[in-house]
């Protein structure tokens, strides 16, 4: 009878990139290994993002014993994973089927939660998005990425002036994006004090980020962010 294979040697696989004989050996040794074996597997894997084969070993696994409460994060955590590299392939479809699974088994994780959000409002589907955001902001309600892409959903849906709170707290905690978002809503609500104050704020925290982000809202026709290009800070800035 041939030896159980052991995580230390399918990690060693992984790392030698060996990645067909990790996976067969990961097959034989999910179909039976208790619940921590299988969490450090699934660990090994999502390590080397190598998200597509371990969902295949989980869905094996899960064919022959149910899921346990334990293994629920880990599982998600592969879906994620994998929806991420869909989307790199501009697979929405499946990525977002892979990621609805994913929040169906682990609905505390708020990554996933995020990403499902970011996606539809990338689609435009923003009524579904601000359902997924309200959830994440009850929960966490100072939770930046989270604010942003509330920001972002109700700009894009029509309401700039609601758009401002949320925006001001992301771009507060660091994140460049919601300044230039901010900047768009408060140049379309005609809060010129505002404006001057943010873009002094931007290009001082992130000079290389409103830089590029400026310059392409430059070049985009119709952007709020026309009334800008002569401004003196912006013109410093871009060149």
């Amino acid at each position: 009878m041939s030896e159980e294979p052991t995580v230390e040697q399918i990690r060693a696989d992984l790392e030698a990139g060996e990645g067909p004989h990790a996976v067969r050996l990961a097959r034989k040794l999910a179909e039976g290994c208790d619940i921590d074996t299988m969490l450090d597997l699934s660990a090994a894997f999502a390590e080397h993002a190598t998200f597509g084969p371990l969902v295949d070993i989980w869905r094996r696994r899960i064919a022959k014993r149910p899921l346990h409460e334990r293994e629920h994060a880990a599982f998600a955590n592969a879906l994620n994973g994998l929806a991420n590299e869909h989307l790199t392939e501009r697979r929405e479809k499946e990525a977002m089927e892979l990621l609805a699974e994913a929040i169906d088994i682990a609905p505390r994780l708020d990554y996933i939660r995020r990403n499902i959000a970011s996606m539809l409002v990338h689609k435009g589907d923003f009524d579904a998005a601000l359902t997924e955001l309200d959830i994440l902001l009850t929960k966490s309600p100072h939770d930046p990425q989270a604010n942003l892409l509330l920001g972002v959903a109700r700009y894009q849906s029509g309401d700039p002036a609601l758009a401002l709170e949320p925006l001001t707290q992301s771009f507060h905690a660091g994140f460049p994006d919601a300044g230039l978002w901010l900047l768009k809503a408060q140049c379309v609500e005609g809060h010129d004090s505002d404006v001057e104050r943010t873009l002094e704020r931007l290009i001082a925290d992130h000079p290389e980020r409103a830089a590029t982000m400026i310059e392409l809202e430059l070049n985009e026709p119709g952007s709020p962010l026309q009334k800008l290009r002569d401004h003196p800070a912006v013109q410093k800035l871009l060149t």
